[in-house]
């Protein structure tokens, strides 16, 4: 059986042990797949395979190879077929060969095969390679679990059991002294696969592990500083990145990764790391995406209109669909929106969730939303996204806030509400904007017992905001639909006394308080109050000559209520 590089993790023998273990022939070809180089994959063990078809090992990374040859590694019926094909004419002329039982069941899991009987399969290969002598007897081979790592590392996170992978190959590393440093690096691929923010920390331990057992490993240094780059923590990324190309700077993915983190940060570092991307990556057509998004980058939107039209017209939209999305980005910075949704809605809608990132949704909120009587189905879009990313609490925040607001600048009130409130339960923060937002959101939907809710929890945590009590008053204005509003009139005394704190600086505000108070109590010809309203009007502002009239009108008013109530009965008479 073949071996791949082996480490001694304790550093006292791991020089002696390292000069001892010669490489695999086959591992310049798996560093290519782990580079994305797979094309000088493909050809590198086409030609190992020509040379000796029988070997399970040599057909088994031949396969991966045919695999991982769409443009961004994932499998396509056509290549899934392929590798189908190759492994079962292997199977008919060699048996059940261990190799080849764990690239079949790669394939059976593309397919959809039960977890279990894949299992089954994987377990016969793990079974019939055990040592049988020395040391390590009856400990699994490191090549199998190492191939059963990478197939699992492969598989998307919805496919097949990723925690069986991540025990078969904890059991393994934990069996022998010297490791191969790959069962590290599948082992932390598998953790992230395992989805959600818990895993990696998992999944960084065992990066470093890798490179505890092979200083040099660059790809090792390039995980870590993936997922750096998915917490947004630029000085890791940097860190780790750096690690990665002065380990190899032949490590094309770590360009790539650099220049998607700096092409909305800084232009001129994307630029540099785009064209040395470009440089150690394999020369793929499909690569001019990338100078067309560059210049979409650099503002030059015309000229990357221009580029992305090309290789529309090339055919490069069906095994790209990435390139709609380029698209639909230069046709809504140029103000074409009829085609920016043109291309926009059907790669949304027809893209399965894995493959969407959240930028991808927001575009289709910000060109949808331009025409009407879309906010259903762009809603529809964001619980698509909400559902994918539910683990990533900061993308759901985002995608919630693109669904309130689309409902907010349509005037839909009701279900801003409802999609604001969903937000802030996921965000756990009430802060004044919590109270603000949701009670001008419950009142623009004529919520009234929502807005009074929310309005008077405002006072109760803010009781030094005025917009939480004129909040209030608008609330019980909303619920006050009667003659009577013993709620409204409580809303506009409450705020009085809030006011009457800092009667300097609130004269007018108190004036126009008790203003609307007066109003009420003339609709309800309750003179007696209006009068007393005058009477704290003409405390703010003495003298004033209308006030005077007014007071004296309702004076007179209320007089002739108090008479008329005075006046005896007269017996009725016939």
């Amino acid at each position: 059986m073949k071996k791949l590089v082996f480490l001694f993790v304790g550093f006292a023998f791991s020089t002696a042990l390292m000069a001892q273990v010669a490489p695999s022939p086959l591992a310049e070809g798996v560093k290519f797949l782990n580079y994305e180089k797979n094309k000088t994959a493909l050809n590198f063990f086409k030609e190992a395979y020509d040379k000796n078809p029988g070997d399970g090992e040599t057909t088994f990374w031949y396969g991966q190879a045919m695999l991982a040859q769409n443009y961004n590694g994932i499998s396509t019926t056509e290549s899934i077929q392929n590798a189908k094909e190759l492994f079962q004419k292997s199977l008919q002329a060699k048996g059940n060969d261990p190799w080849l039982l764990v690239g079949m069941s790669h394939i059976q899991s593309l397919e959809g095969a039960d977890v279990n009987a894949v299992k089954q399969n994987l377990e016969v290969a793990i079974t019939s390679t055990l040592n049988t002598k020395g040391k390590y007897k009856g400990k699994p081979n490191q090549d199998i679990i190492n191939a059963i790592g990478y197939v699992f590392a492969e598989l998307p996170i919805s496919i097949g059991d990723h925690r069986y992978a991540i025990d078969k190959l904890k059991e393994t590393v934990s069996a022998y002294d010297v490791v191969n440093s790959s069962l590290y690096i599948n082992l932390g691929i598998n953790y992230l696969k395992l989805g959600g923010g818990e895993n990696g920390g998992d999944a960084v331990t065992a990066f470093q592990n890798a490179i505890n057992a092979d200083p040099k490993n660059a790809y090792a240094y390039y995980r870590i500083g993936k997922v750096y780059q998915t917490q947004n923590n630029k000085e890791s990324l940097d860190e780790y990145f750096n690690k990665a190309i002065a380990a190899d700077p032949a490590v094309a993915p770590v360009y790539y990764s650099l220049y998607t983190y700096y092409a909305d940060v800084k232009t001129s570092i994307a630029k540099t790391n785009l064209d040395l991307f470009l440089q150690y990556a394999d020369k793929d057509p499909i690569f001019e995406y990338f100078s067309a998004d560059y210049l979409f980058r650099s503002n030059q939107f015309e000229q990357s209109l221009e580029k992305a039209k090309a290789m529309e017209a090339a055919g490069s939209l069906t095994i790209f669909p990435g390139l709609a999305v380029l698209l639909a980005k230069n046709y809504d910075k140029i103000g074409d929106s009829v085609l920016a949704k043109s291309y926009i809605e059907p790669y949304i809608t027809n893209t399965t969730a894995d493959k969407l990132i959240n930028t991808d949704y927001e575009l289709a909120v910000k060109v949808l939303s331009k025409f009407s009587g879309s906010q259903a189905s762009l809603a529809t879009i964001l619980e698509k996204a909400i559902a994918a990313d539910s683990t990533n609490k900061k993308n759901v925040l985002k995608y919630y806030k693109l669904g309130y607001e689309m409902f907010e600048k349509s005037n839909m009130y009701e279900d801003a509400y409802k999609w604001f409130a969903r937000y802030s339960a996921i965000n756990a923060v009430k802060d004044e904007f919590y109270y603000s937002k949701t009670a001008n959101l419950a009142l623009n939907a004529k919520n009234g017992p929502a807005a009074d809710s929310v309005a008077k929890a405002y006072i109760a945590a803010f009781p030094n905001s005025p917009r939480g009590y004129v909040s209030n008053i608008n609330a019980a204005a909303l619920l006050d639909t009667g003659v009577v509003k013993n709620l409204y009139l409580e809303a506009l005394n409450l705020n009085s006394q809030y006011l009457a704190k800092d009667i300097d600086n609130n004269k007018q505000k108190m004036i126009n308080n008790f203003s609307q108070i007066l109003i009420y109590y003339n609709e309800v010809k309750a003179f007696d109050k209006a009068v007393e309203m005058c009477d704290e009007i003409l405390k703010l502002a003495p003298g004033n000559a209308d006030m005077l009239k007014y007071r004296e009108q309702f004076q007179r008013n209320a007089d002739l209520q108090k008479s008329i109530k005075k006046e005896p009965t007269k017996p009725v008479t016939q």
